[in-house]
């Protein structure tokens, strides 16, 4: 049955949270739209940038919200970033005659006063597994599991071009990430924001910049190996996107050791996994040394996002979940 399934959250998140999820339902079938609190049409968007952070929850922001609900009437509202959306889009909705099912979506860390927003979704999802004990702290009450991140594989697929041996990184910098590639014998190249002092140094080949999506794919696409490390201010134990992305595309992914990885890939064969800086050196010479190793462990991971990771397989999830 053909369900109407309202997204609500922030456009142009990092992950893309909105419009992957509503690709996947349009794809399912499904009729689908998008509210962004920060703006959905040109003329809502640069009203949005002109106000601020004080336009999510401007008067003519939520009788926008009201109008859309009252004329999509939707069975299911996906919030993609439980915290980042104000307690007010959450009160419209338990006011209607007929509320809506909510899932929501949490994959950051987020502040001990969340219960009430949590509350009132009728389920939860956690991209990391250590969320589930911050959410017993914080007196959360809604029903809650594990959900991971995934990729959209008719944007994330591989190329038709030879691959570059040299180690990629795209991300932008924190504390962790820094110590880590620093910890490289090789060099790599690094691509993202505020790696200013690492491009002065001269030993590992970086663009100090924003990515675009296109660009991301198409630099997937055309090396060997994508390292992989988390930011440590917002995960603990979850996977970020790019232990799914790269993989879609063919890609090796070198992640570092977390809890959360073995619900989602096969360690050592479908993913490669490092616990300090001599494991992955370790890795990094194997790959250059055996290609075909490095081909094969990818092609097992393309399968593996390709069974259970893309955003098809995580809408039919909630859709079981609750029921519709």
């Amino acid at each position: 049955m053909a369900l109407h399934i309202l997204l609500l959250g922030k456009r142009g998140s990092l992950v893309l949270w909105l419009e992957n999820l509503h690709r996947a339902c349009v794809r399912l079938g499904h009729a689908a739209r998008i509210f962004a609190i920060n703006g959905d049409t040109w003329d809502s968007r640069l009203r949005a940038k002109w106000q601020g952070r004080s336009s999510a929850t401007a008067d003519w922001m939520l009788a926008r919200f009201e109008r859309v609900l009252a004329r999509f009437r939707p069975n299911l509202v996906i919030v993609a970033g439980v915290f980042g959306v104000p307690l007010g889009y959450y009160q419209i909705l338990y006011g209607l005659p007929q509320r809506p099912l909510i899932a929501g979506l949490v994959g950051d860390r987020f502040p001990a006063d969340s219960r009430e927003r949590a509350n009132h979704c009728d389920q939860l999802y956690f991209t990391d597994t250590c969320f589930f004990q911050d959410a017993e702290r914080a007196g959360f009450t809604a029903p809650s599991r594990y959900l991971p991140l995934a990729v959209d594989p008719e944007r994330f697929r591989p190329g038709h071009v030879s691959r570059d041996s040299e180690l990629l990184f795209v991300a932008s910098r924190t504390g962790f990430r820094e110590s880590v590639v620093r910890g490289l014998n090789e060099p790599a190249r690094v691509m993202g924001t505020d790696w200013s002092a690492l491009a002065g140094e001269g030993f590992h080949h970086v663009q100090n910049r924003k990515i675009r999506r296109s660009a991301l794919i198409r630099l997937y696409q055309r090396h060997q190996a994508v390292l992989n490390i988390r930011n440590e201010a917002n995960v603990e134990h979850g996977l970020n996107q790019r232990s799914f992305e790269p993989l879609a595309c063919g890609t090796v992914v070198l992640n570092d050791d977390l809890a959360d990885l073995p619900l989602c890939f096969e360690p050592d064969r479908e993913i490669l996994v490092y616990r300090d800086a001599g494991e992955l050196n370790a890795l990094v010479a194997r790959l250059r040394r055996e290609p075909e190793f490095a081909v094969q462990v990818a092609a097992a991971g393309r399968r593996r996002v390709l069974a259970e990771h893309t955003y098809e397989h995580r809408v039919r999830t909630l859709l079981c979940d609750l029921q519709l």
